[in-house]
């Protein structure tokens, strides 16, 4: 599939026909929306308009639907890594509700809102992995082959979760709330009391393979992991961190497993 940069998220109108912006204009003017409303000023330049935003509500429930495929295969990976009974049931289980909840983010988050609007059929296909993800995440006959998987999907995963978080879901507040329509306010409580709370999660779990797989190994393991780490981020057109802000955003140690299912709350910025 298609990737899909942030850049085009964030601001639709990259590579969007005209056509495809007068299709949108109608399907919001049919439900009284005004599609010609300012909420915020573009990447491009110039205004960002609800119909930009619709568009770009689009994009970001396909991306986040697509998000649920390679999780569920990471969860599959993780009871064929060789791993310890305790890390691998921690992260089959961290990986299978991350599974449901990217789902959940392109359906009833992001996709409610899209449909509130007058969407009238997916985005598209695009996906934020890429082809990163198919074959590479099936097991093989091999612990260690499916070990190194594991470790190299979670650094490029990890990329992902950590500008979703920290960039793109920040901005689609800021949107809603300039916007001051009931389907935006909606939106933002559901980023603030479902979103944000799940993604930090996910980004717990990129904390979690870290220190439990990759520190150990020593520093050229660690080097090809923040790689991967910075590839996900490449994968959104976001730009790359140095070792030293990775090094941050890990911390100091792995999450525990309650913190990793909800049992425990933490705020991530």
């Amino acid at each position: 599939m298609a990737e899909l940069s942030e850049q085009q998220i964030r601001d639709p109108r990259r590579n969007i026909s005209s056509d495809a912006v007068e299709a949108a204009r109608g399907r919001l003017a049919d439900r009284g929306i005004d599609p010609d409303k300012v909420v915020g000023e573009g990447e491009l330049g110039g205004s960002l308009r609800v119909v930009d935003f619709y568009l770009m509500l689009g994009m970001i429930a396909a991306t986040e639907k697509s998000g649920q495929a390679p999780t569920y295969a990471m969860a599959r990976l993780a009871l064929e890594a060789g791993l310890p009974s305790e890390v691998a049931d921690t992260l089959y289980l961290a990986y299978m509700q991350q599974s449901a909840e990217e789902a959940s983010h392109g359906d009833k988050v992001f996709g409610n809102a899209y449909y509130a609007m007058g969407g009238a059929a997916p985005a598209g296909d695009s996906s934020a992995v890429g082809s990163a993800g198919g074959s590479f995440l099936a097991p093989t006959d091999d612990p260690k082959q499916n070990k190194k998987r594991l470790g190299g999907m979670a650094g490029l995963l990890g990329g992902i979760e950590t500008v979703a978080l920290n960039r793109v879901f920040p901005a689609v507040v800021g949107i809603c709330e300039r916007w001051e329509h009931p389907i935006g306010q909606d939106l933002v409580q559901q980023i603030k009391e479902s979103v944000r709370p799940e993604e930090s999660r996910h980004v717990l779990t990129w904390r979690y393979v870290f220190h439990t797989l990759i520190a150990p190994k020593g520093e050229r393991v660690v080097e090809a992991f923040y790689q991967g780490t910075n590839q996900g981020r490449r994968t959104l057109g976001s730009p790359e961190l140095d070792p030293e802000a990775i090094t941050r955003l890990l911390g100091t140690g792995a999450p525990t497993r309650r913190q990793l299912l909800g049992k425990d709350r933490v705020a991530l910025s």
